[in-house]
């Protein structure tokens, strides 16, 4: 099999040769060029498979140099990495609106770099331009079928390679959309709310419903100036960024909370992390986020998705399950496990000191003044021990009759034959 050609621009010398080693031990045959200018004759003289370009290079930089390769219509559907040091968002941004099909720091790990050279390599290849299908009944729907059988793309590329003008609809149980291509270029899209790239791109992570294509009148809208190509290359790399991210977001409308509790060391924090995150309020969607801070819907969410691996922010399910765990109410035990005598810590006993059975957790929390971290690891280690127990969640009307802010050792006076109601008040003190 013929090996595929990846062609690094990079102006330092080590960097050439250190991802030289790299892409050679994944299979690559690898091309060399120490700035722009070099790397566009390269590609002239033999086309690549992928480009890997650094960006501050001396003759020409690696913004200029992706500009040029995908202006010209030989080169536009070529892919192009920005593999580079710098991290800011709006040299990201730059990048992505010069045409790369991705942005990548070189402090990443070398297989999340062989990962995304190998999804972007299938994505080129997946969608090169199909021949175009004979119309053999003579109908307006040329094209017509299930998007279980045949996804978007597909079908796109069949309408574009159809070669006239006309309607690209899509329809499920729910909803519709339409994409209208003049002379098989694509010109405008609808979906709901939503018009051009906008409306194509969320169209395009369909993969349920029915689609047809019909030829004949069609929009005089124009809010799309990018070709078809250069549109399902960005589509697609939507979706492959999707499928890394879906395993702990399932869509853009689930919505995220800050949350305390999974932050167990130091949290780095770029500026669109943090631009993200002081929007993160537990009411608003990861949909909603990205409107209100005109993002990428799903670049934001693949920054949640890193705010979530670092313990940052949680989902609303996670948030719910978390508020009905501190709904749980501790008890002491009268047969602690072990032998005598008991070694109890200051915050073991700062925290049996407020133990009543009436409190729940997320009181106690308060009126102890550890962190949630803390307070679940005591809260475990006198489980253990058997010095408590915690009885499921329950409401604060249930239990002895004693409300939640109730001082320790004191129980309603209605509570009739309940020994507890003359146990004597325990104190806290110095304990901190």
């Amino acid at each position: 099999m013929t090996k595929q050609l990846i062609l690094m621009v990079d102006d330092e010398l080590d960097n050439r040769v250190m991802m030289r080693y790299f892409l050679e031990s994944w299979g690559y045959e690898v091309e060399l060029a120490a700035n722009g200018e070099e790397a566009l004759a390269k590609v002239a003289e033999q086309r690549p498979a992928l480009v890997l370009l650094d960006l501050e290079m001396p003759v020409m930089d690696g913004f200029e140099t992706c500009n040029r390769l995908k202006s010209d219509p030989e080169t536009e559907t070529l892919p192009v990495i920005m593999f580079t040091g710098l991290e800011a968002t709006s040299d990201k941004v730059k990048g992505i609106r010069k045409g790369a099909d991705d942005y990548v720091v070189k402090t990443v790990d070398p297989e999340e770099i062989q990962a995304r050279i190998e999804m972007i390599l299938r994505r080129s290849q997946r969608f090169e331009r199909p021949p175009a299908p004979e119309n053999e009944n003579g109908s307006d729907a040329v094209l017509s079928g299930s998007l279980d059988d045949k996804s978007f793309p597909e079908a796109f590329q069949l309408a574009m390679a159809y070669g006239e003008s006309g309607t690209l609809g899509l329809k499920n149980d729910q909803e519709a959309g339409s994409v209208f291509l003049v002379d098989g270029d694509v010109v405008h899209a609808e979906y709901g709310e939503l018009e051009g790239e906008a409306a194509f791109y969320e169209l395009a992570v369909w993969d349920k419903g029915q689609f047809s294509y019909n030829v004949g009148t069609t929009t005089p809208k124009r809010t799309i100036q990018a070709n078809g190509q250069s549109l399902l290359m960005e589509a697609t790399r939507r979706m492959d960024e999707w499928n890394l991210i879906s395993s702990k977001i399932k869509n853009l409308d689930v919505v995220p909370h800050r949350a305390a509790s999974g932050v167990t060391k130091p949290i780095r924090l770029t500026k669109a992390d943090w631009t993200t995150l002081s929007h993160v309020d537990g009411l608003k969607s990861l949909r909603q986020i990205s409107e209100q801070i005109g993002a990428d819907p799903y670049e934001v969410g693949r920054t949640v998705f890193g705010l979530l691996t670092a313990g940052v922010v949680s989902l609303e399910a996670d948030k719910l399950e978390r508020d009905s765990f501190f709904d749980a109410v501790p008890e002491l035990r009268d047969e602690p496990r072990g032998d005598e005598p008991f070694e109890l810590s200051a915050i073991h006993w700062k925290l049996l000191a407020f133990i009543d059975g009436n409190r729940d957790l997320g009181t106690l929390t308060h009126l102890v003044g550890l962190s949630p971290r803390k307070m679940a690891a005591a809260l475990k280690e006198l489980v253990e021990n058997g010095f408590i127990r915690v009885n499921k969640s329950r409401s604060k009307s249930e239990g002895t009759g004693a409300s939640a802010t109730s001082p320790p050792g004191q129980v309603a006076a209605n509570n009739s034959g309940n020994v507890e109601a003359f146990q004597p008040r325990i104190r806290a003190v110095g304990l901190d």
